[in-house]
């Protein structure tokens, strides 16, 4: 199968770099990739060509400005990731747009027309998948899901962390993004500013960054170090230095449809993570076996944590159990699987052309 890589897309994205690092290791499977910047610059005739020469346009993770222009430069299947809605992002997650303004419209049809001028699409989460389905009108049989995965030679269980009896690291990273809580996070360290043995770490910057920071300093915390951006390379032995690890705590509509990156990061790495009690979350991991589920209250959090750091056993059982769901969606099984994808989607094409 020859699969072209096409779109304003970056292989180095965590989503896309799974899949490609995975396709690797299948034999039989070739990719071409030919990112393209701007539409309006684009080299069409050369485009052209490279399109002929697949079996499968892929358009990876963002590229929704892309699929139409590509749409139009070929009559090969098109598969489309998008990873994210455009419209619940920046109007309900963000809150940057008015529901029931024209910039909220817009936003809509983005969304409406990239899902509608692809093939088939791929879905991070069933929750996900619904959603697509229930708010754009798409068909269920047009969308498959392919869990994120993680890169298992990157991030796995490292036994040079030995914990320290006197003190508890707590670590979350992230964009500071509102589906991330990390506002539910820091009332959480309020509440155990009292307990001396428990210290939060919080990796990353983005959009609310600033505005974080600045609450953490009005509520005079001192057990919270703000560590900023950090290396993608250096973030494996940031989080074997942690002993418990933070996915999302955000009261957004998004932070129920997905599960994120760093959760499968965690698992990889063999920690006890805490998280919010979603939908999307329980497809995969399981409460109190696999992970530990909480609501976004930051008390119920804080108690979460209590539990943790008072019960070795529950962290250590935790962290195997995440191990072995993260085994079962390495680079490689999450590559096996987008490429059966890919031949359930060519399969799904001639069956409707036949009807």
């Amino acid at each position: 199968m020859n699969i072209v890589f096409t779109g304003n897309y970056s292989s180095e994205y965590n989503r896309t770099a799974i899949i490609i690092e995975g396709i690797k290791h299948i034999p039989g499977i070739s990719i071409i990739e030919y990112p393209i910047q701007k539409n309006n610059t684009c080299d069409t005739a050369k485009l052209k060509t490279v399109l002929n020469s697949a079996d499968v346009v892929f358009l990876p993770s963002f590229t929704h400005n892309s699929v139409q222009f590509i749409r139009k430069h070929t009559n090969k299947p098109i598969c489309f990731d998008p990873l994210i809605s455009k419209y619940l992002t920046k109007v309900f997650d963000y809150k940057l747009v008015w529901k029931y303004s024209p910039r909220a419209l817009k936003n809509f049809y983005k969304d409406k027309r990239a899902f509608s001028a692809c093939d088939f699409m791929i879905a991070d989460t069933v929750a996900h998948k619904s959603y697509y389905a229930r708010t754009f009108k798409i068909s269920h049989e047009r969308i498959f899901v392919l869990p994120v995965g993680v890169n298992t030679h990157d991030f796995a269980p490292c036994t040079t962390h030995k914990h320290s009896n006197n003190t508890f690291t707590i670590g979350f990273y992230g964009g500071f993004i509102p589906l991330q809580g990390v506002s539910n996070i820091i009332d959480a360290a309020h509440i155990l500013k009292q307990n001396d043995n428990v210290r939060f770490e919080l990796v990353g910057n983005g959009f609310e960054f600033e505005a974080m920071k600045k609450k953490a300093a009005t509520l005079g915390l001192h057990n919270i170090t703000f560590m900023g951006w950090q290396p993608y390379s250096d973030l494996p032995a940031i989080i074997n230095s942690w002993d418990i690890c933070l996915g999302i705590f955000g009261n957004t509509q998004k932070a129920d449809l997905v599960i994120p990156n760093k959760i499968y990061h965690y698992a990889a790495m063999q920690k006890p993570i805490i998280s919010k009690h979603s939908e999307a979350i329980q497809e995969l991991f399981t409460h109190n076996e696999s992970i530990l589920l909480c609501s976004t209250q930051p008390h119920d959090i804080a108690s979460s944590i209590t539990e943790l750091v008072e019960n070795h056993e529950k962290r250590n059982t935790l962290g195997i159990h995440a191990l072995q769901v993260a085994q079962q969606y390495n680079h490689i099984q999450t590559a096996t699987q987008f490429i059966r994808i890919l031949e359930q989607g060519l399969e799904y094409l001639q069956a409707t052309k036949h009807e």
